[in-house]
């Protein structure tokens, strides 16, 4: 790329960073943090009024070169969003699509290419591949977010919702040289995670102007995905909280804060229940038949806010607009701190590269290929990109047709836990059975009788099936049965583990875990699950009194509670089918 010209001063708003890995990776960390530093000094120095235009020169169709530079957009309501403009290079006369970036939940846009989100977020490093590959990138702040003023609705359908078209009707108006189907309507995508994944899912039912999204991880039904069978996700909320309220001070909707407390306690409450129904794609799938967006979702496996479930709910809206849906299951994403390993920036990663079947996929390439098919119309660009691939681990993936609810049934005899405690001690516990499994044995013979269905410190491991040959187990297990306990409000975690026959471990299978609440009968669906089998895994259900992403969540230390049931796991029995990538709309 052409060096960079600036249109402006840059602002008093700086980024850090993400890169590859090994120690290139770690090397390029400390080299961009000391540009940061730089960055930082000459922009507290330099500070300028933000423009709210864009550069006179654009008028002209002459060449320009590759810049960025930041202005400032006015809401319908009055309110000011910041958002840094990535230009292209344009030879004369030429023009370029629209991609318009935003960030997740508490945090801000990417201010410049050595910025947090230019190096160590996916979605950032994308959007910068993106614009490198002849785009127009415009990354904003939501409000109540970086340098946008206002409050933090939750993407209010009133406020940030809206704030998206307005984003779009600014850079249509001001950017000018923005490209156009032959009926001339602007080629515009949208690129983002978690919460503006959100803002592009509830946006495109109203907004037909966008023609390609990709939405990653983000959710569906927000009440149901931060409590599911009403326990809420206090690992998720507290830390969610923690840092928007320590980046942002002051910008929280009050209803967001008073509502966390209750949910310390264990409720969610109809107030915020009703105002989190009225922020989900479930609310408005009717809506979705008019929507004009190809979308590609990434969602993570291990995603314990927003789980695969979520990504599969918003296709099957998507899905009935007829356009051309499609699906990569990676197995990162929202990584509760203290409970999953991510590196470099704790609490959220998306693997670089992913397994579909036979082929390797870097995902920041799959993202420019699926935007230059949709939005620069090269014919068969994303072709190589599946319906549907769902990873297995951070070295296997399958491609498959459907994502399979239920399967297998099994029946789960009583499994007790005997504490509270019991699962508490899990992630010291892990480390060390991993590194003795170093020096077990492989055991590709194991019998069920071996297992104990109780659990007083561990979780209680109930055997249900060997594994004779290779084997994948990916869907949506389905339990239904009943919790007995003399608590007056007793909760568990219901888990898919497996013993591995290779160290003997016990594995949390996607690290995923369904809450029950309350004694008698349940029927749910757990949260979706992805592994391969080797012949001698022993595949069971592991049962919780405690686990830290409900760490407020829980019965009390002194519990003691009984579940049995029928459980149906996907286990696929034969080597799935290789699919193409199906669909193959076009403008």
């Amino acid at each position: 790329m052409t060096s960079i010209t600036t249109y402006q001063k840059r602002l008093c708003s700086v980024g850090q960073n993400r890169p590859n890995s090994g120690l290139k990776r770690i090397l390029t960390i400390v080299i961009n943090q000391l540009a940061i530093a730089v960055s930082m000094v000459i922009a507290l120095i330099g500070c300028a009024s933000v423009p709210t235009e864009g550069p006179h020169y654009l008028q002209q169709n002459t060449a320009i070169p590759a810049d960025y530079y930041d202005v400032s957009i006015t809401t319908h309501d009055g309110q000011q969003l910041r958002a840094t403009v990535f230009q292209p290079v344009l030879k004369p006369g030429q023009t370029a699509p629209l991609v318009i970036h935003s960030h997740g939940f508490g945090i801000f846009r990417m201010s410049g290419p050595i910025s947090v989100y230019g190096q160590l977020v996916f979605s950032g490093e994308a959007a910068l591949q993106v614009w490198k590959a002849g785009y127009w990138v415009v990354s904003y702040d939501q409000r109540g977010h970086g340098d946008s003023s206002d409050i933090n609705r939750l993407m209010s359908p009133q406020h940030e919702v809206i704030d998206l078209s307005t984003v779009i009707d600014w850079s249509l108006e001001n950017l000018v040289r923005i490209s156009r189907d032959p009926s001339g309507d602007p080629l515009i995508g949208t690129l983002g995670e978690s919460y503006s994944g959100g803002a592009m899912l509830l946006n495109s039912r109203n907004e037909p102007r966008i023609d390609a999204m990709i939405p990653i991880t983000t959710w569906y039904d927000f009440p149901a995905s931060l409590a599911p069978n009403t326990v809420p996700k206090s690992g998720w909320l507290t830390t969610l909280l923690m840092v928007s309220n320590t980046l942002h001070p002051g910008s929280m909707d009050p209803i967001i804060n008073r509502s966390y407390w209750d949910a310390r306690d264990g409720e969610l409450g109809p107030e915020i229940e009703d105002y989190l129904t009225q922020r989900s794609p479930k609310s408005y799938c009717s809506d979705y038949t008019q929507v004009s967006a190809d979308t590609l979702l990434i969602q993570g496996f291990r995603d314990v806010a927003f789980p695969i479930n979520e990504a599969l709910g918003n296709k099957a809206c998507l899905e009935q607009s007829g356009r051309d849906v499609r699906l990569i299951g990676t197995q990162g994403g929202h990584l509760l701190p203290f409970t999953q390993w991510s590196f470099p920036t704790p609490g959220y990663e998306i693997e670089p590269v992913v397994h579909c079947g036979n082929q390797t996929l870097e995902l920041t390439q799959v993202v420019v290929d699926w935007l230059d098919e949709k939005l620069k119309g090269i014919t068969g660009k994303a072709d190589h990109i599946p319906t549907l691939c769902l990873t297995q681990d951070y070295q296997r993936g399958i491609v498959l047709s459907h994502v399979q609810r239920g399967g297998r049934t099994f029946t789960v005899p009583p499994s007790e836990i005997r504490s509270g405690f019991t699962g508490f001690f899990e992630a010291p516990l892990w480390a060390l059975e991993r590194m003795l499994g170093w020096f077990t044995p492989t055991d590709r013979s194991p019998t069920l009788a071996t297992h104990n269905n109780s659990g007083t410190l561990r979780p209680a491991f109930t055997p249900l099936y060997v594994a004779q040959q290779p084997q994948n187990m990916v869907g949506i297990p389905l339990f239904r049965g009943h919790l007995a306990s003399q608590e007056a409000d007793p909760m568990v975690f219901l888990g898919v583990a497996v013993k591995r026959a290779r160290g003997r471990y016990y594995e949390l299978v996607s690290d995923q875990v369904t809450p029950l609440r309350g004694a008698g009968d349940h029927q749910v669906e757990m949260m979706a699950i992805s592994t391969h089998l080797e012949p001698g895994d022993t595949v069971g259900t592991w049962l919780f009194g405690y686990h830290n992403q409900y760490r407020f969540s829980h019965s009390g230390w002194f519990m003691n509670a009984t579940l049995e049931g029928l459980i149906q796991l996907p286990l696929l029995d034969a080597e799935p089918k290789r699919v193409s990538s199906g669909n193959q709309m076009k403008h």
